[in-house]
């Protein structure tokens, strides 16, 4: 429709153009009739007409005057549309401006900050929702007014005095204070006053309170308890670490990528490589327990030592964790054995955590360390006594059983069987005190485990009563076994190293495929006493 009109302009001044160029001539033409008093008629006209050349270039007023309104019209339609771009350029600043002036208004309005404006002379000029609602002044009762006399800290008041100086010198003041409420309570205020230029001449100053009470009670409180976890820290009696392992991941995660095997896949085929997983861990921070358990002398002893305090014991176990965490998780807890700087072996039950946030960087991670050494140690020595026994050190009777019916469900055979017997272990007792028997007792345990292998079993299954398993043994071997703890025995006696000599009974069994056991045992058990009683009769 804007280009019809538009059009239509230029139409009507070229047709105001072509209807002057019409005139022109013919009033010119009928001026000519009426000087030479002719008739007004067509041939008149056109006599007159072809014997005047300036009519001939009058008559060309037609194109000439058609041209120059169309001209005309078109300059019109440009300055119509320039005129019509303007005032909707008009209207849409207009309407933008009272859109930011609205906005504007209803952000202050809606703040919760605590909005005022001043002029020059630090006077009231508007003050927001949130300003009433923090200080408790409405607006007719501080219009106007010095703002530093109304809520400035009576106690502080050349710190309020400080930020206007400021403000009013063209400076932007952020500081922290205490401002007075209406009632005159105090209030923790974030403050921030901007200067009001516009067109390079300051007009006046805006000042913005927010209220920091609750932040600064949380940061208070924040502060006290990490000084209370800080303090917890450094007293317990865990040894704690806090490491950074960032750089640990990133090693990681590139030998992972340009191997393309998995983290424990390449530690296997490189060994040597495993040093990089101590060196590539941080200390941030350690308590004295942690100190004390690896006998250390400050933080950056421990740092170089961290891959010594390693055992071999642990180095699996440490890859395992680092898988763990490759794998998304963020707390584990293992059975490490590390080795202290002076050279003892701690087991400790290790805990780590990678701290909430840090999933992905492994920046904090967490070590508690609890020494179980004492516990692993007795642990230890009671497992070797429900074992041993603990006059000679051999495996005790429990043992042995539980190893015969393990033997026994297995497929491996033959399995040979040794009883022996200690003979007149009764008659040491008597003649040299019970001590010297155990004496003989250790005597024979040690020669029997000097004639076997380490695969074998030596038990001590009664008073003076031992026996030996020895696994895929056929009868002709068993029977050097015997033969070689009998020579022992025989030279130990020839050396004379104590008072009384040492002898042993032995019978030998041999379990197939299809025995049984116990039918075996009996068998060995029977044939040592057969031996026994020769030996007996021999003496008669």
């Amino acid at each position: 429709m804007k280009n019809i009109e538009n059009n239509l302009e230029v139409i009507k001044y070229t047709l105001a153009g072509v209807i002057f160029g019409i005139i022109y001539p013919f009033l010119s033409t009928f001026i000519e009739l009426i000087e030479f008093d002719l008739p007004l008629n067509l041939s008149n006209f056109l006599y007159v007409q072809q014997q005047n050349p300036l009519l001939w270039i009058m008559d060309s007023a037609l194109l000439v005057l058609g041209f120059f309104g169309y001209q005309v019209g078109v300059r019109q339609q440009k300055l119509i549309f320039q005129a019509a771009n303007l005032e909707r350029l008009v209207n849409e600043r207009s309407e933008e401006i009272l859109r930011q002036k609205l906005f504007y208004e209803a952000l202050v309005e809606n703040s919760p900050i605590a909005i005022v404006t001043l002029d020059q002379k630090h006077q009231v000029v508007s003050i927001n929702p949130a300003f009433q609602g923090i200080f408790g002044y409405r607006s007719d009762e501080i219009m106007g007014k010095n703002l530093d006399d109304l809520v400035s800290d009576p106690d502080n008041k050349h710190e309020a005095i400080k930020i206007t100086k400021g403000v009013m010198a063209g400076k932007t003041m952020h500081e922290y204070g205490k401002r007075r409420r209406k009632d005159g309570t105090l209030v923790d205020m974030e403050i921030l006053g901007e200067p009001i230029n516009i067109n390079g001449k300051r007009i006046g100053v805006l000042g913005l309170y927010r209220d920091v009470t609750l932040e600064k009670q949380a940061r208070e409180e924040l502060q006290t308890s990490e000084k209370r976890f800080r303090r917890m820290f450094e007293d317990s009696p865990i040894a704690l670490l806090l490491e950074d392992c960032s750089k640990l991941k990133r090693w990681a995660l590139e030998v992972q990528e340009s191997s393309g095997v998995g983290i424990r896949e390449y530690l296997e085929d490189h060994p040597q490589e495993f040093s990089n997983v101590c060196k590539l861990r941080e200390i941030i921070s350690l308590n004295s327990a942690s100190l004390f358990l690896f006998r250390a002398k400050d933080k950056a002893d421990l740092q170089a030592n961290l891959c010594q305090i390693l055992t071999d014991e642990s180095r699996e176990t440490l890859i395992d964790i680092i898988c763990a965490f490759l794998d998304g998780e963020t707390t584990l807890e293992r059975e490490m054995v590390y080795k202290s700087l002076d050279d003892k072996k701690i087991y400790a039950i290790t805990k780590l955590s990678i701290l909430p946030g840090f999933e992905d960087s492994w920046n904090m991670v967490l070590f508690s360390n609890m020494d179980i050494t004492e516990r692993k140690l007795s642990e230890d020595r009671l497992s070797y006594i429900s074992l041993h026994d603990m006059t000679t050190g051999v495996y005790n009777r429990a043992f042995y059983e539980e190893e015969m019916t393990r033997m026994e469900s297995g497929r491996l055979r033959p399995i040979s069987i040794l009883v022996g017997d200690i003979d007149d272990l009764k008659k040491i007792n008597d003649e040299y005190g019970h001590q010297a028997g155990d004496v003989a007792l250790q005597l024979i345990a040690n020669i029997l485990k000097d004639c076997i292998r380490s695969e074998d079993v030596v038990a001590r299954i009664g008073g003076d009563e031992f026996s030996i398993l020895l696994p895929n043994v056929n009868e002709d071997f068993a029977q050097q076994v015997k033969q070689r703890i009998l020579d022992q025995i025989g030279a130990h006696n020839q050396s004379k190293n104590e008072a009384f000599p040492i002898s042993l009974s032995i019978g030998c069994g041999i379990l197939n495929k299809g025995d049984l056991f116990s039918d075996v045992f009996k068998q060995a058990d029977a044939r040592m006493y057969q031996e026994k009683q020769e030996k007996k009769n021999n003496i008669k």
